[in-house]
């Protein structure tokens, strides 16, 4: 009877094939660390908790930080519509807001002083002399017709709110001091997941010199979004002017 007998692999044969074993290894290590740093270096881009939009004026010292339009389900046309606006003062001297366009309407600040228009007076009656009667058959004194009421706005086109150095300005709805407004939306309604295009901001030093922060794009933000507080927090300080 034949026995059928198999031959070792030389010893050199299974040094090599040992060797090849542990350099597979080592590269499928290798991958795995790749990937796991890329995903590390993924979290510089990922977006902030509070959605908005951020944006620096042109001379880089003002800064806006998570400005949206507040939510609703929808404005329509002539409606006012309330902004949330939150502006930083990096430059060395005083900083005032002094105006705001939009292509979707007047921008105005609301809870600000109003300016009031003067009604005319009505006409006084003719002074008869003493003791002189109206003649018979004559017409009546005229009566001078009531002004008409002006028509009414969200607040003042007159925007002049103050930013100290180091300060900011905290220009939201719902927070209890003052806040900007689109008063009477043009257009289309705005409906969430829409915006208000090319707005404006600008802004005039304590030198007198002025700078502007323009937008393409004002978004809506999502319900229910809560705007962090500052610690040092200017309500339209400064007033309209």
């Amino acid at each position: 009877m034949t026995r059928s007998t198999q031959a070792k692999p030389p010893a050199r044969r299974r040094t090599l094939l040992g060797a090849a074993l542990l350099a597979t290894a080592a590269f499928g290590v290798g991958l795995l660390s790749a990937c796991g740093s890329g995903q590390v270096t993924q979290t510089d881009q990922q977006t902030a908790a509070v959605p908005g939009v951020n944006a620096q004026s042109a001379d880089g010292k003002i800064a806006l930080r998570d400005g949206g339009v507040a939510y609703a389900d929808q404005y329509k046309p002539g409606s006012t519509v309330p902004l949330n606006i939150r502006l930083f003062n990096n430059a060395e001297q005083t900083v005032k807001l002094t105006g705001a366009t939009s292509d979707n309407g007047t921008i105005v600040l609301v809870g600000g002083p109003q300016p009031t228009a003067a009604a005319s007076s009505p006409a006084a009656p003719a002074v008869l002399p003493s003791g002189s009667k109206k003649p018979s058959g004559s017409a009546s004194e005229p009566v001078a017709a009531a002004p008409s009421p002006a028509p009414t706005s969200a607040g003042s086109s007159k925007i002049a709110v103050s930013i100290p150095v180091s300060g900011v300005a905290l220009l939201t709805h719902g927070n209890g001091g003052q806040y900007l407004a689109v008063d009477k939306l043009t257009g289309e309604p705005l409906l969430p997941g829409g915006a208000l295009t090319n707005v404006t901001f600008t802004f005039t030093y304590a030198d007198g010199s002025t700078t502007t922060m323009k937008l393409p794009n004002l978004p809506m933000m999502p319900p229910g979004t809560a705007l962090p507080k500052p610690s040092s927090v200017v309500h339209g300080e400064g007033g309209a002017e």
